[in-house]
Protein backbone atom coordinates (compact mmCIF):
# COMPACT_ATOMS: atom_id res chain seq x y z
CA UNK A 1 0.00 0.00 0.00
CA UNK A 2 1.41 3.66 -0.91
CA UNK A 3 1.70 5.85 1.73
CA UNK A 4 4.00 8.35 -0.18
CA UNK A 5 2.43 12.07 -0.78
CA UNK A 6 1.92 14.94 -0.01
CA UNK A 7 -0.23 15.06 3.37
CA UNK A 8 0.13 11.41 4.49
CA UNK A 9 1.66 10.68 7.72
CA UNK A 10 4.13 8.07 6.85
CA UNK A 11 6.69 8.77 3.86
CA UNK A 12 8.44 5.47 4.18
CA UNK A 13 5.96 3.83 1.11
CA UNK A 14 5.76 0.94 3.39
CA UNK A 15 2.15 -0.81 4.36
CA UNK A 16 0.38 0.67 7.22
CA UNK A 17 -0.69 -2.14 9.99
CA UNK A 18 -0.77 -2.94 13.15
CA UNK A 19 2.16 -5.30 14.38
CA UNK A 20 -0.43 -7.99 15.47
CA UNK A 21 -2.71 -10.16 13.68
CA UNK A 22 -4.47 -13.07 16.22
CA UNK A 23 -7.92 -12.38 14.63
CA UNK A 24 -6.53 -13.53 11.01
CA UNK A 25 -8.28 -10.82 9.28
CA UNK A 26 -7.13 -7.99 8.09
CA UNK A 27 -8.89 -4.33 7.58
CA UNK A 28 -8.53 -0.70 6.95
CA UNK A 29 -11.16 1.47 9.18
CA UNK A 30 -11.06 4.89 6.73
CA UNK A 31 -12.33 7.73 9.02
CA UNK A 32 -13.61 10.81 7.08
CA UNK A 33 -13.24 14.11 8.27
CA UNK A 34 -14.22 17.63 8.01
CA UNK A 35 -13.22 20.11 11.22
CA UNK A 36 -12.90 16.90 13.59
CA UNK A 37 -10.05 18.60 15.35
CA UNK A 38 -11.78 17.72 18.62
CA UNK A 39 -13.08 14.22 18.28
CA UNK A 40 -10.29 13.16 15.56
CA UNK A 41 -7.72 11.68 18.12
CA UNK A 42 -10.27 10.35 20.47
CA UNK A 43 -11.93 7.95 17.55
CA UNK A 44 -8.67 7.03 16.42
CA UNK A 45 -7.14 6.22 19.85
CA UNK A 46 -10.69 4.15 20.68
CA UNK A 47 -10.21 2.46 17.05
CA UNK A 48 -6.81 1.04 18.27
CA UNK A 49 -7.79 -0.29 21.42
CA UNK A 50 -10.71 -2.04 20.36
CA UNK A 51 -8.67 -3.15 17.44
CA UNK A 52 -5.99 -4.89 19.82
CA UNK A 53 -5.07 -8.24 18.05
CA UNK A 54 -6.25 -7.57 14.54
CA UNK A 55 -4.09 -6.64 11.69
CA UNK A 56 -5.14 -3.21 11.02
CA UNK A 57 -4.36 0.29 9.67
CA UNK A 58 -6.86 3.53 10.51
CA UNK A 59 -6.73 5.44 7.01
CA UNK A 60 -8.18 9.14 8.24
CA UNK A 61 -9.42 11.42 4.47
CA UNK A 62 -9.49 14.87 5.50
CA UNK A 63 -10.84 17.76 3.08
CA UNK A 64 -8.02 20.36 4.22
CA UNK A 65 -9.99 20.99 7.55
CA UNK A 66 -9.79 24.83 8.27
CA UNK A 67 -9.30 23.70 11.85
CA UNK A 68 -6.16 21.59 10.93
CA UNK A 69 -7.94 17.91 11.58
CA UNK A 70 -4.97 16.55 9.28
CA UNK A 71 -2.18 18.08 10.75
CA UNK A 72 -3.55 17.00 14.27
CA UNK A 73 -3.03 13.46 13.11
CA UNK A 74 -0.43 13.57 10.98
CA UNK A 75 1.43 15.42 14.00
CA UNK A 76 0.12 13.13 16.49
CA UNK A 77 0.31 10.02 14.82
CA UNK A 78 3.75 10.24 13.09
CA UNK A 79 5.51 7.25 14.61
CA UNK A 80 2.87 5.33 14.72
CA UNK A 81 3.53 2.92 11.71
CA UNK A 82 -0.72 1.87 11.52
CA UNK A 83 -2.35 5.42 11.25
CA UNK A 84 -2.05 8.02 8.34
CA UNK A 85 -4.08 10.49 6.89
CA UNK A 86 -4.52 11.68 3.23
CA UNK A 87 -4.90 15.31 3.13
CA UNK A 88 -7.67 16.58 0.35
CA UNK A 89 -7.04 19.93 -1.24
CA UNK A 90 -10.93 20.86 -0.91
CA UNK A 91 -13.93 20.07 0.21
CA UNK A 92 -15.31 17.30 -1.51
CA UNK A 93 -17.78 15.55 0.88
CA UNK A 94 -17.76 12.56 3.11
CA UNK A 95 -19.19 10.27 0.83
CA UNK A 96 -15.81 11.08 -1.26
CA UNK A 97 -13.59 10.66 0.98
CA UNK A 98 -14.87 7.35 2.06
CA UNK A 99 -14.27 6.56 -1.68
CA UNK A 100 -10.43 7.72 -1.23
CA UNK A 101 -10.37 5.50 1.72
CA UNK A 102 -11.57 2.60 0.01
CA UNK A 103 -8.81 3.12 -3.02
CA UNK A 104 -6.15 3.30 0.10
CA UNK A 105 -6.74 -0.01 1.42
CA UNK A 106 -5.34 -3.14 0.43
CA UNK A 107 -6.42 -5.10 3.47
CA UNK A 108 -9.04 -8.24 3.14
CA UNK A 109 -11.45 -5.70 4.90
CA UNK A 110 -12.71 -2.04 4.78
CA UNK A 111 -14.48 -0.48 7.87
CA UNK A 112 -16.37 3.29 7.83
CA UNK A 113 -16.56 4.94 11.03
CA UNK A 114 -17.64 8.86 11.57
CA UNK A 115 -14.64 10.95 13.44
CA UNK A 116 -17.39 12.32 15.54
CA UNK A 117 -17.72 9.33 17.85
CA UNK A 118 -21.85 8.87 17.26
CA UNK A 119 -20.89 5.48 16.24
CA UNK A 120 -18.73 3.46 18.77
CA UNK A 121 -15.23 2.28 17.65
CA UNK A 122 -15.80 -0.56 20.20
CA UNK A 123 -18.31 -2.28 17.90
CA UNK A 124 -15.75 -2.72 14.94
CA UNK A 125 -14.80 -5.95 16.41
CA UNK A 126 -18.38 -7.36 16.26
CA UNK A 127 -18.44 -5.87 12.61
CA UNK A 128 -14.74 -8.38 11.51
CA UNK A 129 -16.25 -11.02 13.54
CA UNK A 130 -19.45 -11.21 11.72
CA UNK A 131 -17.90 -12.02 8.11
CA UNK A 132 -18.68 -15.65 8.12
CA UNK A 133 -18.20 -17.62 4.64
CA UNK A 134 -20.62 -15.94 2.29
CA UNK A 135 -21.19 -13.00 4.39
CA UNK A 136 -20.07 -9.61 2.17
CA UNK A 137 -21.51 -6.54 4.16
CA UNK A 138 -21.68 -6.32 7.45
CA UNK A 139 -23.78 -3.03 8.42
CA UNK A 140 -23.84 -1.24 12.37
CA UNK A 141 -27.86 -1.35 12.41
CA UNK A 142 -29.57 1.37 14.40
CA UNK A 143 -32.96 0.01 13.42
CA UNK A 144 -32.73 -3.45 14.22
CA UNK A 145 -33.35 -5.61 17.84
CA UNK A 146 -30.58 -4.10 20.08
CA UNK A 147 -30.35 -1.10 17.84
CA UNK A 148 -30.84 2.53 19.27
CA UNK A 149 -31.05 6.13 18.65
CA UNK A 150 -30.30 8.44 21.93
CA UNK A 151 -30.39 12.49 21.51
CA UNK A 152 -32.89 12.54 18.46
CA UNK A 153 -36.42 14.55 18.39
CA UNK A 154 -39.29 12.70 17.61
CA UNK A 155 -39.11 14.35 14.17
CA UNK A 156 -35.30 14.15 13.56
CA UNK A 157 -36.23 10.14 14.10
CA UNK A 158 -39.40 10.40 11.84
CA UNK A 159 -37.44 12.24 8.83
CA UNK A 160 -34.79 9.23 9.33
CA UNK A 161 -36.95 6.35 9.05
CA UNK A 162 -38.87 8.24 5.79
CA UNK A 163 -35.29 8.23 4.25
CA UNK A 164 -34.62 4.30 5.18
CA UNK A 165 -38.28 3.47 3.58
CA UNK A 166 -37.58 5.66 1.00
CA UNK A 167 -34.56 3.69 0.33
CA UNK A 168 -36.20 0.16 0.42
CA UNK A 169 -38.85 1.28 -1.81
CA UNK A 170 -36.65 3.12 -4.23
CA UNK A 171 -33.68 0.68 -4.53
CA UNK A 172 -34.39 -2.89 -4.62
CA UNK A 173 -30.95 -3.88 -3.84
CA UNK A 174 -31.72 -2.36 0.02
CA UNK A 175 -35.09 -3.65 0.62
CA UNK A 176 -34.41 -6.64 3.54
CA UNK A 177 -32.14 -4.35 5.14
CA UNK A 178 -33.38 -2.54 8.22
CA UNK A 179 -30.62 0.28 7.87
CA UNK A 180 -29.15 1.11 4.37
CA UNK A 181 -29.03 4.34 5.47
CA UNK A 182 -26.03 3.78 8.32
CA UNK A 183 -22.74 5.47 7.68
CA UNK A 184 -21.27 2.33 10.01
CA UNK A 185 -20.41 -0.61 8.26
CA UNK A 186 -17.69 -2.72 6.55
CA UNK A 187 -17.48 -4.62 3.12
CA UNK A 188 -14.70 -7.45 2.11
CA UNK A 189 -12.22 -5.06 -0.14
CA UNK A 190 -11.96 -7.18 -3.18
CA UNK A 191 -16.20 -6.51 -3.81
CA UNK A 192 -15.08 -2.91 -4.62
CA UNK A 193 -12.89 -4.38 -7.46
CA UNK A 194 -13.89 -2.72 -10.55
CA UNK A 195 -17.00 -0.69 -9.21
CA UNK A 196 -17.37 2.86 -9.92
CA UNK A 197 -18.74 4.48 -6.80
CA UNK A 198 -20.48 8.02 -7.08
CA UNK A 199 -21.93 8.93 -3.94
CA UNK A 200 -23.29 12.21 -3.00
CA UNK A 201 -23.16 13.53 0.38
CA UNK A 202 -22.61 10.97 3.06
CA UNK A 203 -24.87 7.52 2.21
CA UNK A 204 -22.30 5.68 0.50
CA UNK A 205 -23.48 2.49 1.69
CA UNK A 206 -26.26 3.15 -0.97
CA UNK A 207 -23.78 2.72 -3.68
CA UNK A 208 -22.43 -0.61 -2.44
CA UNK A 209 -25.71 -2.05 -2.13
CA UNK A 210 -27.09 -0.84 -5.01
CA UNK A 211 -23.93 -1.30 -7.78
CA UNK A 212 -21.88 -3.75 -5.95
CA UNK A 213 -22.17 -7.54 -6.45
CA UNK A 214 -22.64 -9.58 -2.96
CA UNK A 215 -24.00 -12.06 -1.24
CA UNK A 216 -25.38 -11.74 2.00
CA UNK A 217 -25.44 -9.33 4.30
CA UNK A 218 -25.34 -9.40 8.12
CA UNK A 219 -26.59 -6.29 10.52
CA UNK A 220 -25.12 -5.62 13.74
CA UNK A 221 -27.02 -3.78 16.25
CA UNK A 222 -25.20 -0.82 18.08
CA UNK A 223 -26.43 2.38 19.99
CA UNK A 224 -26.02 5.74 17.99
CA UNK A 225 -25.22 8.73 20.01
CA UNK A 226 -25.06 12.61 19.40
CA UNK A 227 -22.06 14.12 19.00
CA UNK A 228 -20.13 15.36 21.93
CA UNK A 229 -17.86 18.01 20.73
CA UNK A 230 -17.90 19.82 17.02
CA UNK A 231 -20.76 20.97 14.89
CA UNK A 232 -22.80 18.08 12.88
CA UNK A 233 -22.20 17.85 9.10
CA UNK A 234 -25.81 16.82 7.94
CA UNK A 235 -28.13 20.10 6.17
CA UNK A 236 -31.02 20.30 4.88
CA UNK A 237 -29.98 20.26 1.10
CA UNK A 238 -28.27 16.70 1.71
CA UNK A 239 -31.95 15.56 2.65
CA UNK A 240 -32.71 17.07 -1.00
CA UNK A 241 -29.68 15.63 -2.56
CA UNK A 242 -30.30 11.93 -1.00
CA UNK A 243 -33.52 11.76 -3.12
CA UNK A 244 -32.09 12.55 -6.00
CA UNK A 245 -29.26 10.24 -5.42
CA UNK A 246 -32.21 7.46 -4.54
CA UNK A 247 -33.87 8.19 -8.00
CA UNK A 248 -30.57 8.39 -10.29
CA UNK A 249 -29.73 4.55 -8.81
CA UNK A 250 -33.02 3.66 -9.49
CA UNK A 251 -32.85 4.83 -13.08
CA UNK A 252 -29.65 3.06 -13.33
CA UNK A 253 -31.11 -0.27 -11.98
CA UNK A 254 -33.87 0.16 -14.23
CA UNK A 255 -31.95 0.15 -17.19
CA UNK A 256 -29.86 -3.14 -16.09
CA UNK A 257 -31.99 -6.20 -17.89
CA UNK A 258 -29.92 -8.85 -16.76
CA UNK A 259 -29.92 -9.36 -13.17
CA UNK A 260 -26.69 -10.06 -11.71
CA UNK A 261 -26.20 -13.57 -9.91
CA UNK A 262 -25.41 -12.83 -5.87
CA UNK A 263 -26.84 -8.75 -6.82
CA UNK A 264 -28.62 -7.88 -2.89
CA UNK A 265 -32.07 -7.33 -4.82
CA UNK A 266 -32.30 -11.45 -4.71
CA UNK A 267 -32.28 -11.58 -0.83
CA UNK A 268 -35.59 -11.78 1.03
CA UNK A 269 -33.88 -9.84 4.31
CA UNK A 270 -30.81 -9.44 5.80
CA UNK A 271 -29.36 -11.16 8.56
CA UNK A 272 -29.10 -9.37 12.52
CA UNK A 273 -26.77 -10.02 14.93
CA UNK A 274 -27.13 -9.47 18.53
CA UNK A 275 -24.59 -7.93 21.02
Amino acid sequence: MSTNGPGYGRTDGERAVSPTDEAGRSVSVVVPTYNERENVRAVVDRCSAALAGYDFEIVVVDDDSPDGTWHVVRETYADTEWVRVVRREGKFGLATAVSRGFREASTELCAVIDADLQHPPEKLPALIDAFDPGVDVVIGSRYTAGGAIEGWSPGRRLVSRGASAIARVGLPATRGVADPLSGFFAVRRDLLDGVRLSPIGYKILLEVLAKCEYGRVVEVPYVFREREKGESKLTAREYWEFLGHVGALRLAHARDSSPVPGRGSSREESDVLGD
